[in-house]
């Protein structure tokens, strides 16, 4: 029953994954998918599939195996085309690195035309090519992430990509331990700031948002191991 969620964008197509067998275990299933009018080129590296080491590939449509990768999976799309994959690696990476906006929950979403309500939103500067906005002005009005994973926990650089607005604050917890990030930028296309936060081992809870002015429109979010 679990959701896959677009790993990422390669060229005009999308990198779809999801656990299968049993969570966060070596064996993921992947798709890759082009619904455009041209050729779509893929090449995905697989630390972003989560998965390290050989890792072997089938082919489940054409019900064969493919030939082992072991740094990215590459492969050619005809127009609206899709072929999925069960990828079964020799380890399982703690997380991608890199966690897009449109895979937070928000709990203030409403799709039902209110007006400026907090949505995921196309934006091109963005890495996934969306954003979250209209994030802010309420306590309740946040976007969440409750699979962040760490092996072992400790400190990690956190650095949050964002679109500059003026009048804006971003409030950032961990785990329900709140921090500062600080100044933020007001002008230019896309903007970053640094916070370095404390995670456990397991899964955690990382949560964005601005009880009393907006949020800036929230594009991704990295993670870096600090030793």
């Amino acid at each position: 029953g679990l959701q896959a969620y677009v790993a990422m964008r390669n060229d005009l197509g999308y990198v779809l994954v999801k656990d299968i067998e049993r969570l966060r275990g070596g064996v993921r299933a992947v798709a890759l998918y082009n619904p455009s009018d041209t050729v779509c080129r893929f090449s995905v590296p697989l630390h972003c599939l989560e998965l390290g080491g050989k890792v072997r590939v089938r082919d489940l449509i054409r019900h064969k195996m493919e030939p082992a990768v072991s740094d990215s999976l590459c492969y050619t799309l005809a127009p609206h085309s899709v072929r999925i994959f069960r990828l079964e690696g020799a380890r399982r990476l703690d997380g991608p690195g890199k966690y897009e906006g449109e895979w937070s929950y928000l709990p203030c979403f409403n799709d039902l035309g209110r007006a400026k309500g907090v949505c995921y939103d196309s934006c091109p500067a963005a890495s996934g090519g969306m954003v979250i906005r209209y994030l802010g002005g309420s306590p309740e009005n946040y976007a969440e992430w409750d699979d962040v994973y760490s092996s072992e926990g400790g400190s990690y650089e956190l650095t949050v990509y964002y679109v500059p607005g003026k009048y804006r604050k971003l409030e950032l917890s961990v785990n329900g331990e709140r921090y500062d990030a600080g100044k933020l930028a007001t002008e230019g296309t896309m903007s970053s700031v640094k916070v370095v936060v404390r995670l456990r081992p397991g899964n955690n809870v990382i949560r964005m948002g601005s009880s009393y002015c907006w949020a800036p429109d929230i594009d991704c979010f990295t993670l870096t191991k600090q030793f």
